[in-house]
């Protein structure tokens, strides 16, 4: 089995090489037959080659990946969301894709989840590319291509390369973005593209309801662009049909299945107060500290910076024109800041809503660039140049090139708590932990026995938190889980046991002294199993 050590210089330097030898396929780019489909190869094997160490990682980099799984091997069991699964801000459509590894026969573990993952930004990059050729031309989209692509390459932090609720939204939105590029190329593929558009969008705020500003955008852009169409109301009507046909199906479910007041009071009303953490202002202000939070999301910026900086100090610049196009990829950008910086949480998986927004606004420069063909070899270098001298820097000073350390053994390693709770129960019975510990989930793969698979928001105080501690009471005494887990003093930000751990509520308290006996703690966890019932 393949492992990585902390300090593989050999493999990454491979990668590097990989790299470089797509730079200088830009020399050679009017001799070479099929010259995008190569790069456009050779950057996918780039992207799945660096990614291995991550892949194969089969630990929890992110508590989000946790919590997610979690979400999926439940769903499988008790299919109906929002009654068995609330991801609070992650959406329905985010959480049941990640069934699909399981369909795949991969499981619910984290290599299953990063290799959909990869799946997405795979999408994304194609997408992205494909929307670029059709704004402006194909050497503009590939020299475009590059930074992001050696950025979520060469990245190794976890921000950035975990499976995080951001990948498949970003997904969906360049697949809206390529639709919308064809719409302005001028496409005759009629109403099924427009109404495949509207399908995309309507998507979104089902995948993560954060993106939805930057999918607002894009149907704007797309209204201002079928005004060219002949049947232009009709087109609108289409487009409008498109994006109402998911939001409205998933309403009728759950009215259907008697969760349409948890989508609205948490889906809708959660996520708002979730979202209330600061003004616009203070979110602007913020950027700057925000993207420094990440010294290889800088990298990616400088990257971009190089190339802009090289189209504005070029003989014979022209000057970019505020037409349609420059005006939409502001407004895309401007709603991607605010999306990423609104809650008030500086969490940087954010910034993924940022990464093509930028890179799109870099291609405006890079349109009026390449026109100067000999200078494209020299921008295909600069878009490189960053993250080499990242790797150089760290290769002579011998600093770790990787943080994700693997062994022969690529399974989930079982925490003591989880092998504690499975001499008591079998991977098929419910779990609850209060706390935030959702990686107890996938070690044990018991589904959750409430619909929130974390207790923060039945902790802290805000306008909803009685309305979620009662909904985590009433699950309790419907459910009956196995095992209920008390995890405050080994969790994510709840700590304190004085005022956090299930004792410091009375109901909660009663409930399991009444219904649970105490068999354990390790790792300053608790673990109860249900009292059998006569």
């Amino acid at each position: 089995m393949i492992s990585f050590d902390d300090f593989p210089i050999v493999y990454f330097a491979l990668g590097y090489a990989l790299s470089v030898g797509v730079v200088l396929l830009f020399f050679l780019r009017k001799n070479i037959s099929y010259f995008p489909a190569i790069i456009l190869a050779f950057g996918a094997t780039l992207l799945v080659a660096m990614r291995l160490p991550v892949v194969i990682f089969n630990q929890e980099i992110n508590p989000d990946e946790s919590q997610m799984i979690a979400h999926a091997l439940t769903l499988k069991h008790y299919p109906i969301y929002w009654e068995s699964v609330d991801g609070t801000t992650i959406g329905p459509v985010n959480n049941y894709m990640l069934l699909l590894p399981a369909f795949l026969g991969l499981g619910f573990d984290y290599i299953a989840i990063r290799l959909l993952g990869l799946v997405w930004v795979l999408g994304s990059l194609f997408f992205f590319y494909h929307s670029v050729k059709n704004f402006f031309d194909v050497p503009t989209a590939l020299l475009s291509l590059l930074p992001p692509l050696f950025f979520l390459s060469f990245t190794q932090d976890l921000d950035f390369v975990h499976y995080s609720s951001e990948q498949l939204p970003v997904f969906l939105l360049n697949a809206a973005l390529w639709r919308v590029s064809k719409m302005a190329a001028g496409s005759q593929d009629g109403f099924a593209g427009i109404f495949f558009l509207g399908l995309l969008l309507g998507l979104n705020p089902f995948a993560k309801i954060q993106v939805v500003p930057q999918a607002a955008v894009i149907g704007l852009f797309a209204v201002i662009t079928l005004y060219q169409h002949k049947h232009f109301l009709k087109a609108c009507l289409v487009l409008i049909a498109g994006s109402l046909i998911i939001p409205v199906s998933i309403i009728a479910l759950a009215g259907a299945f008697g969760v349409l007041d948890d989508l609205w009071d948490y889906y809708v009303l959660g996520n708002l107060i979730y979202a209330g953490g600061s003004s616009l202002i203070d979110a602007i202000v913020r950027v700057p500290s925000f993207f420094a939070k990440s010294t290889d999301f800088l990298l990616y910026l400088g990257s971009l910076i190089l190339l802009i900086a090289l189209s504005i100090f070029q003989k014979n610049k022209q000057v970019l024109k505020a037409n349609g196009l420059t005006v939409f990829i502001v407004l895309w950008l401007l709603a991607a800041l605010y999306a990423a910086t609104k809650t008030g949480n500086d969490f940087g998986h954010y910034l993924n809503l940022c990464v093509y927004p930028l890179a799109l606004l870099a291609a405006l420069f890079i349109s009026k660039l390449q026109k100067s063909g000999a200078r494209v070899p020299i921008t295909a270098f600069l878009a490189l140049a960053p993250f080499l001298v990242s790797f150089g820097f760290k290769s002579t000073r011998h600093r770790p090139l990787n943080a994700y350390i693997s062994g022969i053994d690529h399974r989930v390693p079982v925490s003591s708590v989880s092998q504690l709770m499975l001499k008591h129960a079998q991977p098929t019975d419910r779990l609850v932990v209060w706390g935030w510990m959702c990686r107890y989930h996938v070690e044990t793969q018991m589904p959750q026995g409430t619909a929130e698979n974390h207790s923060e928001r039945c902790i802290y105080p805000h306008p909803l938190r009685q309305k979620y501690y009662e909904r985590y009471l009433n699950d309790l005494r419907k459910n009956r889980p196995k095992v209920f887990v008390d995890a405050v003093g080994n969790s994510l930000w709840l700590n304190d046991r004085a005022s956090q751990a299930h004792e410091a509520f009375p109901e909660l308290k009663e409930f399991i002294e009444k219904n649970y006996r105490f068999v354990g703690e390790t790792e300053h966890t608790r673990v109860y199993i249900l009292i059998a019932e006569n």
